[in-house]
């Protein structure tokens, strides 16, 4: 009695339920994004390319300032910043990819209805899986969702802390030029009282002066009234 597996039936099982490892390092282009790939690890370096998400990049080299070296599948090699990358596929590129195979599933549901008792097996399994990856799609754009709100709600706070950094640096602008104002206006009061100083100085010589002529013209005039006492007396 033959089997009903036949070879062919058993290799296309296996081709479904075993997919191809690939072993190279990897990385692909993060969620919405697009990416300038530049000829040098440095944001001012020259653009040479575009990167859209989803793009399979191969892995050169990393360097210690968050730069990748990579080769895109066309064979063009640039620099991107490493965290516009990530290691899994992106959920988008998932999605299209579980769409493609549940639409191959399908076709090969369609092709295997009228097999054997096997393939009618495979088929409800396939039915399965096909409700699996309906639901995990489901999740995935619930979680694309979720990230493009984390997203955009990350750009909101980056722009208020760039209009917060520039009120900062404002303040600090203001409170050094009054540093400098009161450091002016601590030499001006030295002066100032260095010139209060001289100025006391030259009012108590004044004073003195004074005081000294009227003294002076005290004396001269006792003396003169004196003398004129004694003459009135001896006429």
């Amino acid at each position: 009695m033959k089997s009903p597996h036949s070879p062919y039936t058993l290799a296309l099982i296996l081709l479904l339920l075993f997919p191809t490892v690939v072993f190279a390092e990897k990385l692909y282009v993060s969620e919405t994004l697009i990416v300038s790939m530049r000829d040098r690890a440095s944001l001012q370096g020259e653009v040479v390319s575009y990167l859209k998400s989803g793009d399979l990049l191969e892995v050169i080299r990393k360097d210690e300032e968050g730069f990748v070296l990579v080769q895109t599948t066309s064979g063009e090699q640039g620099w991107v910043p490493e965290k516009y990358t990530i290691t899994e596929k992106p959920k988008a590129l998932l999605i299209a990819e579980l769409e493609k195979e549940i639409k191959s599933l399908k076709a090969r549901l369609e092709a295997l209805a009228s097999t054997t008792t096997v393939v009618k097996d495979s088929a409800q399994a396939y039915k399965i899986q096909i409700h699996d990856k309906e639901q995990e799609i489901a999740q995935l754009q619930k979680t694309i969702l979720a990230l493009k709100e984390t997203a955009a709600n990350a750009s909101q706070k980056y722009e208020d802390l760039q209009e917060k950094s520039q009120g900062v640096e404002k303040i600090f602008t203001e409170r050094d030029n009054l540093v400098a104002r009161l450091k002016t206006a601590d030499q001006e009061v030295v002066q100032l009282r260095s010139e209060n100083a001289g100025l006391v100085q030259r009012d108590r010589q004044l004073w003195f002066l004074v005081g000294f002529g009227v003294f002076l013209m005290g004396w001269i005039m006792g003396k003169a009234f004196k003398r004129s006492r004694r003459g009135g007396l001896s006429l």
